[in-house]
């Protein structure tokens, strides 16, 4: 061209983006060598057992006490393994294991309780009434009325042993309002007697031999013939 000169196009460099897209095995590349170098990482990471190595023991689970739903009560629990530093220790079994007795080997009975010794009962004292009432002698007497007068009579009550010994006796005739004369006994030696109130309380002199009679004789004034009480040694008499 006459005269005019083109100036020379500038070198402009391409960029990083343009050479990555026009050559895609770099990239590739690249990926490869990043997991080439992990893999090999990887397998010195890992070790495997060596002559001295020794295995632990497995762990054992530890067994839970079941609970009974009938009964509501625990129900022991199966005894585990024992295995060195990790079975745990029962402290329940060896309260609910029974004592060997050293001689025979079974179970120790413990001594039964022997039953509470009730207190000795001691009997009561006899009241002084039931210790003072003696039985009645076995003398039988029969009252009768012998002589009435004006003013009074006289009566008797015969007195008979029954028993296999001698006895002695006290007769009693009581005549409320009535006065005591005098009293005797007939045919054998005489006793005591005393009559106050109206009341003849005669005592034996000599005892009365056994299956003998004696007759107990009073005069008696301003009574009735019929006396209130009669009774020889505790024995009431027969007649009235």
């Amino acid at each position: 061209m006459s005269g005019t000169r083109r100036a020379p196009r500038e070198f402009q460099p391409q960029s990083s983006a343009a050479v990555a897209y026009s050559s895609p095995w770099i990239l590739v590349s690249v990926g490869v060598a990043i997991m080439v170098v992990l893999l090999v990482i990887a397998v010195g990471a890992y070790r495997g057992p060596g002559p001295d190595f020794q295995p632990g023991p497995p762990a054992v689970a530890v067994p839970l006490p079941e609970r009974a739903s009938s009964a509501a009560q625990e129900v022991p629990a199966p005894l585990s393994p024992a295995v060195p530093g990790l079975s745990p220790r029962r402290t329940d079994q060896a309260s609910r294991t029974p004592m060997a007795s050293p001689t025979s080997g079974s179970p120790a009975t413990p001594p039964a309780t022997p039953p509470p010794t009730p207190p000795p009962t001691h009997p009561a004292p006899p009241s002084s009434a039931a210790a003072s009432a003696a039985p009645p002698a076995p003398l039988h007497a029969r009252y009768r009325v012998m002589d009435t007068f004006s003013g009074g009579f006289i009566a008797e009550v015969l007195i008979r042993n029954t028993s296999d010994g001698d006895l002695g006796w006290v007769a009693r005739v009581d005549y409320p309002g009535g006065r005591v004369v005098t009293a005797w006994l007939e045919g054998v030696p005489q006793g005591t007697f005393s009559g106050a109130g109206g009341t003849l309380t005669y005592r034996s002199g000599p005892a009365l031999a056994a299956g003998e009679s004696v007759p107990l004789r009073f005069h008696i004034e301003s009574a009735r013939s019929r006396p209130a009480g009669c009774s020889v040694s505790g024995r009431a008499c027969s007649g009235l």
